[in-house]
């Protein structure tokens, strides 16, 4: 009992360095990417925001500097799908902030539509490289640079799932299908990582204001070439 210390640990993240993947929106818009990456800052932390539309993580990263006694955020561009995008996101935490804590995997895009009937198998096999592959992807370079970090706890991973993901029930075959796997996916790298003092926690909303929901289908089919989020 001597060992437990008396005072809880800190909740605060500063000093804590983060790297939200997708963290653009478009315009004034608040996405989920933006949010969070906000509202990290907000708490002290250090960010990369990473998007493939550098134009929209820099609105995100100056709205987030605009409030003194923030942390620091960054805009950075980048493609999920690309092994070569993913490492240097991670080298860039490392190199302006000399550590990375926390992981939110949170690129994702509705894709493909259509049942098992109807699908383009093409367009399906690049929603999932997109939705579930690229949260491997950029895992792979993350955990390597977290468990360099001293204390029991090296580390954090939130990967961006959906209720589709666990209620499925959506006219579209590919978004639950890949959401479900998001969810499993977690559940095997929580079991992985834990070892190495690393969470890996899955994070399941429901449908959200945003200008990417309640724009007309033809912007969504645009964003969606564009790998944004939902």
């Amino acid at each position: 009992m001597s060992d437990i210390p008396l005072d809880p640990p800190t909740r605060s993240l500063r000093g804590r360095v983060a790297i939200v993947t997708g963290a653009g929106a478009a315009g004034e818009g608040i996405g989920n990417g933006r949010a969070i990456t906000i509202l990290l800052a907000d708490d002290g932390c250090n960010v990369i925001g990473l998007d493939i539309n550098l134009e929209w993580v820099q609105k995100t990263a100056d709205m987030a500097n605009a409030k003194p006694g923030r942390g620091t955020v960054i805009a950075a561009q980048g493609d999920v799908t690309k092994a070569a995008d993913c490492e240097t996101a991670v080298n860039l935490a490392l190199e302006k902030f000399g550590r990375l804590d926390i992981l939110v995997n949170n690129v994702g895009i509705s894709g493909a539509p259509g049942t098992a009937v109807e699908v383009d198998m093409e367009q399906f096999a690049k929603g999932l490289e997109i939705n579930v592959s690229s949260m491997v992807q950029m895992t792979k370079y993350a955990v390597p640079a977290m468990a360099r970090n001293e204390g029991d706890v090296k580390g954090s991973i939130i990967n961006m799932g959906s209720v589709a993901g666990l209620k499925g029930g959506t006219p579209h075959l590919l978004y639950p299908t890949s959401k479900g796997a998001v969810v499993n996916m977690t559940r095997a790298m929580a079991a992985h990582h834990a070892r190495d003092g690393i969470r890996v926690n899955c994070v399941c909303p429901g449908v959200s204001s945003s200008l990417a929901t309640q724009a007309p289908k033809s912007t969504l089919i645009s964003c969606n070439r564009c790998y944004t989020r939902q």
